[in-house]
């Protein structure tokens, strides 16, 4: 692990964060989309004051879904782009060893009062990918009403998925260009690209 800046970032929070999970991940962000960074912005200093705070700290880290979307065809699959790339590390206390890491992207919990699910059920992102973060939505329809109107529309900013790391352990974020996310074999290849 020779990134410099993220090892720096390790040492600062090793000894000062409240949780009660001993271990604990980094995660790097890029958003090249201008109009997400404001929004991540608050998000993430929110989610890194909890993270230094909170004894019990949350397992994820929402995204946001960066454009308006309309779901009309039920059961179908639509591919969203979640508008950002990212690279995990895990941080390991007790060795000070510090890996690459592997990453999970589960629906929130809020998604359950929606009629979308992930086709996928759980998006695994391997921890050499480093293209944009898509989500696999499934519609699963609408009651059909006097208009005949079956669509679904999910506003812009809307929360509707999370990062986890593989062990649940809480997750510090840093926002970084492009640059600072490691080359990789894998790249930005995406679904489906590892084979059928």
């Amino acid at each position: 692990m020779t990134d410099y800046s993220i090892q720096a970032t390790y040492l600062q929070l090793k000894n000062k964060y409240a949780s009660s999970s001993a271990n604990f991940a980094i995660l790097k962000i890029h958003i090249p989309n201008n109009n997400l960074n404001n929004e991540y912005d608050v998000k993430v200093t929110d989610h890194n004051l909890n993270f230094i705070q909170k004894t019990y700290m949350d397992s994820g880290f929402d995204l946001f879904v960066p454009n308006k979307t309309v779901f009309t065809d039920p059961f179908a699959t639509s591919m969203v782009d979640l508008g950002i790339k990212a690279e995990m590390i895990y941080c390991d206390v007790t060795t000070d060893h510090l890996r690459p890491s592997p990453f999970y992207v589960y629906p929130r919990s809020s998604m359950s009062k929606t009629p979308l699910m992930l086709a996928n059920h759980t998006g695994i992102i391997d921890s050499g990918y480093r293209g944009s973060l898509i989500a696999a939505f499934r519609y699963l329809g609408l009651p059909t009403n006097n208009n005949n109107n079956t669509s679904y529309t999910v506003d812009p900013m809307t929360r509707l998925v999370q990062i986890c790391h593989p062990t649940l352990c809480p997750i510090f974020v840093t926002i970084v260009p492009l640059e600072q996310l490691s080359e990789t074999e894998r790249g930005s290849g995406g679904f489906g690209s590892t084979g059928k």
